[in-house]
C-alpha cells in the first residue's frame, strides 16, 4: 500500500511510560543509570594523550533501541509517550524520549519496517489524570517544545517531583482546570487532551465532582481499561446517565497499555501494563493530532478497540487501483482506492465522471449495448468519452476478488475489436468469467432515474432481491428449469399417448377385418391355421437369429475402446508429487485393459460358437424344413379344393397382413404402456414445479426481510406477494390471444384475463393457469366465460394446433412475484411506496438503499445526489453508506459534501481543471490539510463562503 494515501487502520497506544520515569518503570534490565550519561574518558590518541571526559550515551541508546524493537514486535505503529510530568531532567540529552526519537529510523531500517510515529507528551494530575499529546516528533527539537509547554503550565523541571512524589499541575498556586489545559494544549499549541484511565480511582469518571469537566465538549476522548467498558461507564459515555449527560455529542473512548514494562508472559503475550497489553485501532491517512481529533469526533467510523486489524477481516471483491494514460482531457492518473468508501470530487470539466466511465469501458463489454429506451444524452456523453480515449490510450484496473488474489485488467481501445482487453501477466480462456467474480455494479449519471422510471422500479427491486438471495435461489432456478424441461417432454408424452391410442383402435379394427376375410375360406381352415402357426414360427426363428446383433455390436465397441491407449500423462507429470506412482499405475491400468480385451474376445468367440451350434443353418435345418412342409401341405390342400394359385397367394398375403397388424398392435400396446406411464407422471411433476415456485417465493421473502433489516437507516419496508405481478401475467396471457382480432373471444380477451387473475387471487390453486384448467371442467367458475358463451370458443382456441404448444409453454411459465417497497419517515410514517406516490428522487433513494444493503461487490456511482431526494441524503443515505462501507467497496463521484464528509470517506480523490485537462489536486482522508481545503473549495465554494452561509442559517 506504499502508493495508497487514503485512510487505513493504525495500531496505537496513546499512553506508554518509559524508563525515564524510574519511580514507575518495572523492568530492572532496562533501567537507566544515574547519572544518565556518565562521563567517560576517551581512548588515548596516537601520542598517548587523553582528552577531556565526555558524556557516554550508549546505555540510553541501547535501551531506546530495545524499547523501539519491542514496539515493532507487538505491531504498534503509533505511541504516545506520556511519562508522568514529562521528565525530572533538565538537559534534553538526558531525556529518554530524545533518544527514542533519534533511534527511531535506524531501528525501523534494521527491521525493514516503517518508523514508529512517536507523539511526545506527558501525563499530569489536575485532580484526576489527563494525557497531553502533540504532533509526531521527528527530531529532538520537537521534544523540547513539549517540555517548554509544561514549564509554561507551571511545572518547571525542578518542581515536578518533591520528596519522591509527583506534583499536581498548579499555576499560581491554583490547580490548572481542564478548561485552561484544553485552551493551552488544544487551541494554542495544537495538541490533544485525553482523560487517562478514566474508569479507575484516579480517573475522570470516578468522582461526581468532575461532572462539569466531563461535560466540556472540547474534551473529545477518554481512556478506559476494559473492553467492553463497565456498564456504568457505558451509561455515561453513551448518554444514558442523566447526571453525566452531554448535549449533542459524547466523547470517544480508547484503550492504552499505560505501559511500565517490556515484559511478556509465559505464552509470549504482553504482560499486564506492558507494551501492547492494551491498544486501539485508529483509522487515519497518517498519524497527526488532526487525525486523532477527527477520529475522536467520529469514533464509530474510525475507532476500534483491541483485536486484529479491522481491515484484515474484509475479503470482499474490490478495485485496488485504476491507472489512465493517454486520455485527451484527463492528465495521466493513478488512483489507489480504499476497500471502503471512496469519493472522487471536482468541478465541472475536472474529469471525475470521465475517470469512472473509463473504468466502466474497461470492465464492461467491448461495446455497451444501446437500448431503444436509453437516454440519447447519455449515449452522446458515452460516445464523447470513448472518443476522448486516443488510439494510444490505456486503462489499467487492478482488482482483488478475495483472499488477496489480484489481477490487472488492461483496456487498450486503440487495438482491434476482440483484442482490446486482457489480463496482465496471465492467459485466461474466458475473461468475462474472471471479471464477473468482481461483481461490479456501475451506475452512470442519471442511470438510477432511468432504472426506476415507469414500471421498471419494482422489476429492479425484484432483480436485486434475486441477486442477493444467492446460491439458494440459483439452485431453485436450476430445479425449475429441469422440471420445465421434463414437463415439456411429458406434454409430448401426453400427445403421443393420445396418438397411439387412436392408432391402436385403427389397427385392431383392421385386424378384425382381415380375420373375417380369412374365415371366408373355411374349407382349408385347419391347414390355414397350421400355416399361420408355421408363419409365426418362422418369424420367431428370424427374431432369435437377429436378437444378439445389438449386443454383439456393443461388445465390439467396448473392445475397440479397451484396445485403444489411455490418455497420456501431461508433460509436467514428472514434477507431480509421487510422480513415479502415477507412471507405474498408468502402465498397470493399460495392461489390465489389454488383458480384459483378450478375455472378452475369447468369451465372445465361445459365445458365437454356441450360438452357431444352436441357431446356425445346420442346427436349424430340421425346423426350417418342418415349417416348409406345413406351408407346402397348405398349398396342396388349396389346389385339391380348387382354390386358385393366386387365391392361395392372396390368402397367404392376408394372413401375413393380419400377422403384421397383430405385431403392430402388440408394439403399439407396449409403446402406449410406456408413454402412458410417462404421461401419468405429469400431475406429480407439475406439482413439484409448483412447489419450487413456492420455495422461490419463500427465499425471496426471507431475503427481502434480511435486506430490510440490513438497511442502516431503517427507512424501508418491503412486502412480497406470491406470483401477483399483473404485468407479468398480462405478458403471458397476451401470448395466447387469438391472431384474428375480429372475433368475440379476441375482443373480450383482456377482460377474460383480468377476471381469471382476480379469481385466482381468491382461490387456493397452485397457479393462475391451474385456475384456467379448473374452469375447463367448471363452466360456472368465470362469469364472463359463462354469460358471454365463451367457454367452448376459449378451450377450442387453446387446444387448437397452432395454440396448444403456446398454451403448454405458458402453463409452466411462472408469473413474477409481487414486490413493493415503502419509504418511511423518521417517525415511522409512510412517505410513499414504489407502486404508489413516490417522487423520482424518492424512488431512486429506495433503489440505492436496497443496493447498499446486500451484496459484496463494488458499487460505482456517478453523482447520485442529482437523482436523490435531498431531504433523504443526510438522514438516510449517509447512514446507509457508513454501514455499507464496512462490507463492500463504494466509489462515488459527487459534488455533495454530505457524502465524503458525513459518510466519512477513507479516500477522497480531488481533481481540478487546469490548462484544459483534469489534474490531481489532492488525495487522502479529510485529516490531510490539502484534502480538507480541496473539499471546502470544490464543494462549499471556499472556507469563507461556507462561513458566510453558516452565519445566515441561524445556527
Amino acid at each position: 500500500m506504499a502508493d495508497y494515501e487514503g485512510m487505513r487502520w493504525f495500531k496505537c497506544d496513546f499512553q506508554v511510560q518509559t524508563p525515564d520515569d524510574a519511580a514507575h518503570w518495572a523492568d530492572q534490565d532496562t533501567r537507566l543509570p544515574e547519572p544518565r550519561r556518565p562521563m567517560v574518558a576517551p581512548e588515548p590518541d596516537a601520542n598517548g594523550q587523553v582528552g577531556p571526559a565526555k558524556p557516554d550515551e550508549r546505555r540510553l541508546q541501547e535501551v531506546a533501541r530495545a524499547y523501539l524493537r519491542r514496539c515493532h514486535e507487538v505491531g504498534l505503529e503509533l505511541i504516545g509517550v506520556t511519562d508522568h510530568n514529562f521528565s525530572q531532567k533538565t538537559d534534553p540529552r538526558d531525556w529518554f524520549l530524545t533518544h527514542l526519537v533519534e533511534q527511531n529510523k535506524s531501528v525501523a531500517r534494521d527491521l525493514g519496517k516503517p518508523p514508529l510515529h512517536i507523539l511526545p507528551g506527558f501525563e499530569v494530575d489536575i485532580g484526576y489524570h489527563v494525557l497531553c499529546l502533540f504532533e509526531p516528533a521527528k527530531k529532538a527539537s520537537h521534544v523540547w517544545r513539549v517540555n517548554r509547554l509544561l514549564c509554561k503550565l507551571g511545572l518547571d523541571e525542578h518542581e515536578r517531583v518533591r520528596q519522591g512524589r509527583l506534583m499536581p499541575l498548579r499555576r499560581n498556586n491554583v490547580t490548572v482546570s481542564l478548561k485552561e489545559l484544553i485552551e493551552l494544549v488544544q487551541e494554542e499549541h495544537k495538541g490533544i487532551v485525553i482523560s487517562a484511565h478514566s474508569d479507575q480511582n484516579d480517573g475522570l469518571l470516578n468522582d461526581p465532582r468532575h461532572i462539569e469537566d466531563y461535560k466540556n465538549k472540547k474534551l473529545m476522548a477518554l481512556e478506559v481499561t476494559a473492553n467492553p467498558p463497565a456498564q456504568r461507564v457505558l451509561d455515561i459515555v453513551e448518554g444514558r446517565d442523566r447526571a453525566w449527560t452531554r448535549q449533542d455529542c459524547h466523547p470517544a473512548y480508547v484503550m492504552s497499555s499505560d505501559a511500565k514494562s517490556l515484559r511478556q508472559d509465559a505464552q509470549g503475550q504482553p504482560a499486564a501494563n506492558s507494551l501492547g497489553y492494551r491498544y486501539t485501532w485508529l483509522k487515519m491517512s497518517g498519524p497527526s493530532v488532526e487525525a486523532l481529533r477527527q477520529a475522536f469526533l467520529d469514533p464509530l467510523s474510525r475507532i476500534q478497540l483491541m483485536g486484529a486489524r479491522p481491515s484484515d477481516a474484509l475479503v470482499h471483491p474490490r478495485i485496488t487501483k485504476v491507472a489512465v494514460k493517454g486520455a485527451k482531457f484527463l492528465e495521466d492518473q493513478e488512483v489507489c482506492f480504499s476497500e471502503g468508501f471512496n469519493c472522487v470530487i471536482g468541478g465541472r470539466g475536472s474529469g471525475k465522471s470521465s475517470l469512472l466511465e473509463y473504468v466502466r469501458f474497461a470492465v464492461g463489454p467491448d461495446e455497451l449495448a444501446v437500448k431503444d429506451d436509453d437516454d440519447p444524452a447519455l449515449q452522446r456523453k458515452r460516445k464523447q468519452l470513448r472518443e476522448s480515449l486516443t488510439p494510444g490510450s490505456e486503462v489499467r484496473v487492478s482488482f482483488e476478488v478475495g483472499n488477496g488474489v489480484s489481477d490487472t485488467l488492461v483496456y487498450a481501445p486503440g487495438k482491434l475489436a476482440g483484442q482490446q482487453r486482457w489480463l496482465d501477466g496471465r492467459e485466461v480462456a474466458d475473461l468475462n468469467t474472471v471479471l464477473r467474480q468482481l461483481q461490479l455494479q456501475f451506475f452512470s449519471q442519471g442511470e438510477l432515474s432511468r432504472m426506476t422510471s415507469g414500471a421498471q422500479g419494482q422489476a429492479q427491486v425484484l432483480s436485486l432481491i434475486d441477486t442477493a438471495s444467492g446460491a439458494a435461489l440459483l439452485e431453485l432456478n436450476a430445479s425449475e428449469s429441469d422440471l420445465k424441461a421434463r414437463l415439456q417432454s411429458l406434454f409430448q408424452s401426453t400427445r403421443d399417448a393420445a396418438r397411439l391410442q387412436t392408432e391402436l383402435v385403427e389397427a385392431k379394427q383392421e385386424a378384425v377385418e382381415l380375420e373375417r376375410q380369412l374365415k371366408a375360406r373355411e374349407a382349408v381352415q385347419d391347414d390355414s391355421q397350421l400355416n399361420q402357426l408355421a408363419l409365426e414360427a418362422r418369424r420367431q426363428l428370424d427374431r432369435m437369429k437377429a436378437a444378439d446383433a445389438p449386443m454383439t455390436e456393443a461388445v465390439d465397441g467396448v473392445l475397440k475402446d479397451l484396445v485403444g491407449p489411455l490418455e497420456a500423462l501431461p508433460a509436467n507429470a514428472v514434477q507431480w508429487p509421487n510422480a513415479q506412482w502415477f507412471a507405474d499405475t498408468a502402465a498397470q491400468v493399460q495392461k489390465a485393459r489389454a488383458d480384459l480385451a483378450v478375455a472378452i474376445s475369447k468369451a465372445m468367440a465361445n459365445y458365437q460358437q454356441v450360438m452357431a451350434a444352436c441357431l446356425g443353418d445346420e442346427a436349424s435345418r430340421g425346423t426350417v424344413e418342418a415349417i416348409g412342409a406345413v406351408q407346402e401341405r397348405f398349398r396342396v390342400a388349396c389346389v385339391e379344393r380348387g382354390i386358385r394359385e393366386d387365391d392361395i397367394a392372396r390368402m397367404q398375403d392376408l394372413e401375413e397382413q393380419r400377422q403384421a397388424k397383430l405385431k403392430l398392435i402388440e408394439e403399439r400396446q407396449k409403446r402406449l404402456a410406456e408413454v402412458q406411464s410417462e404421461a401419468d407422471k405429469f400431475p406429480q411433476v407439475l406439482g413439484e414445479l409448483h412447489g419450487v415456485w413456492k420455495a422461490q417465493f419463500d427465499a425471496r421473502t426471507a431475503t427481502a426481510a434480511a435486506i430490510q433489516a440490513a438497511v442502516a437507516s431503517q427507512t424501508l419496508r418491503l412486502t412480497t406477494s406470491y406470483m401477483s405481478d399483473e404485468s407479468s401475467f398480462a405478458g403471458a396471457w397476451d401470448r395466447l390471444a387469438p391472431a384474428d382480432k375480429r372475433g368475440k373471444l379476441a375482443r373480450r380477451w383482456d377482460d377474460v384475463g383480468a377476471e381469471l387473475f382476480r379469481t385466482w387471487k381468491n382461490r387456493a390453486d397452485a397457479s393462475v393457469w391451474e385456475t384456467l384448467e379448473v374452469a375447463r371442467a367448471d363452466q360456472t367458475l368465470l362469469d364472463i366465460v359463462l354469460f358471454d358463451g365463451l367457454h367452448q370458443p376459449l378451450f377450442v382456441h387453446l387446444d387448437s394446433d397452432n395454440v396448444r404448444a403456446l398454451w403448454e409453454d405458458v402453463r409452466i411459465a411462472r408469473v413474477s412475484d409481487g414486490i413493493d417497497v415503502e419509504l418511511l419517515r423518521e417517525d415511522g410514517t409512510v412517505a410513499g411506496s414504489m407502486s404508489g406516490a413516490l417522487s423520482e428522487g424518492q424512488r431512486n433513494t429506495v433503489l440505492l438503499n436496497l443496493m447498499l444493503a446486500r451484496g459484496e461487490g463494488p458499487i460505482v456511482i456517478d453523482q447520485p445526489e442529482d437523482e436523490l431526494d435531498s431531504g433523504f441524503i443526510y438522514r438516510t443515505l449517509v447512514r446507509d453508506l457508513r454501514a455499507a462501507k464496512n462490507k463492500r467497496q463504494l466509489i462515488v463521484a459527487t459534488h455533495n459534501a454530505n457524502l465524503p464528509v458525513n459518510a466519512d470517506a477513507e479516500q477522497i480523490y480531488a481533481l481540478e481543471a487546469r490548462d484544459g485537462r483534469g489534474k490531481l489536486r489532492a488525495q487522502g482522508g479529510l485529516d490531510r490539510k490539502g484534502v480538507a481545503e480541496a473539499v471546502l473549495d470544490i464543494m462549499e465554494g471556499s472556507e469563507q463562503a461556507f462561513k458566510q452561509r453558516s452565519e445566515k442559517y441561524h445556527f
